[in-house]
């Protein structure tokens, strides 16, 4: 006498041990079989997070990093799923001959499949990867700070950057300082992805005019960033980053303030 299928039993299952936190799916024989065989079904509980990858919303919050004579902090916001702005605030501190204050700001793009994301401003973006972990540590000494929320990325309106500013480069020696150029320039916003800027380079208190230069906002996988590329006092490629409609650092590491007036 010929079997009687039986319905809901589970088939070709092998006696391994899932993975911790794994859900495991499983086939099962299903009514309605066609007269090619059982129908087969895949009772799918989870997938979310099978990957180990961390959100990028996740990843964002503030960290630091002390290794003496160097303190750095650094500010993670999402740009998107797979891609963050990083912005690091770093002091070389050894008095009374160095001290080098200065921000760095780099948008990083995830690399497929993994809880790295590259640099794709630097030459190599394959060498220079910053891994996040669940534990809140990133690569280098960098640890989640106690306490530190998760971030959103908030657009700056060139309407709000619009007026007088302050730039300031520093080099490491003290000594030097005196011969750092200083800017003041003027912003003015021509949409919401483009400012113009002029005015003044100061190099030992002797002014200088800057050429007129228009910034244009910069955007990563189709989201917008508040980075805007455009050129310098000596006509070279520069990016501002503006962390808020008052403060920026620029890629040749000149850190902007706007004045109140």
């Amino acid at each position: 006498m010929e079997e009687q299928p039986k319905y809901g039993v589970v088939v070709g299952v092998t006696e391994q041990p899932a993975p911790s936190g794994v859900v495991v799916g499983v086939l099962t024989e299903q009514p309605g079989a066609s007269s090619g065989g059982a129908a087969r079904g895949v009772v799918d509980q989870t997938l979310a997070m099978l990957d180990g990858l961390l959100s990028t919303e996740e990843i964002s919050g503030d960290y630091r990093c002390c290794c003496f004579p160097v303190c750095e902090s650094m500010s993670v916001v999402p740009l998107g799923p797979d891609a963050i702005e990083t912005w690091n605030t770093t002091c070389c501190f050894l008095p009374p001959m160095i001290i080098a204050p200065f921000a760095v700001v780099e948008v990083r793009t995830r690399k497929p499949g993994t809880n790295a994301f590259l640099n794709p401003q630097h030459p190599d973006p394959t060498s220079d990867l910053m891994t996040f972990s669940a534990d809140g540590t990133a690569d280098g000494c960098y640890k989640k700070r106690p306490g530190s929320q998760k971030r959103a990325f908030h657009k700056v309106e060139t309407r709000d950057l619009a007026g007088n500013w302050c730039g300031c480069q520093f080099w490491q020696v003290v000594p030097f300082w005196p011969f750092f150029p200083s800017l003041c320039t003027a912003k003015k916003a021509l949409n919401e992805d483009q400012y113009e800027e002029s005015g003044l380079c100061f190099i030992l208190c002797l002014p200088c005019p800057v050429e007129t230069t228009t910034h244009t906002r910069k955007y990563v996988n189709g989201h917008p960033t508040n980075a805007f590329d455009g050129y310098d006092w000596q006509g070279q490629p520069v990016t501002n980053w503006h962390r808020d409609p008052g403060c920026a650092a620029a890629s040749d590491q000149r850190t902007w303030c706007k004045l109140p007036y």
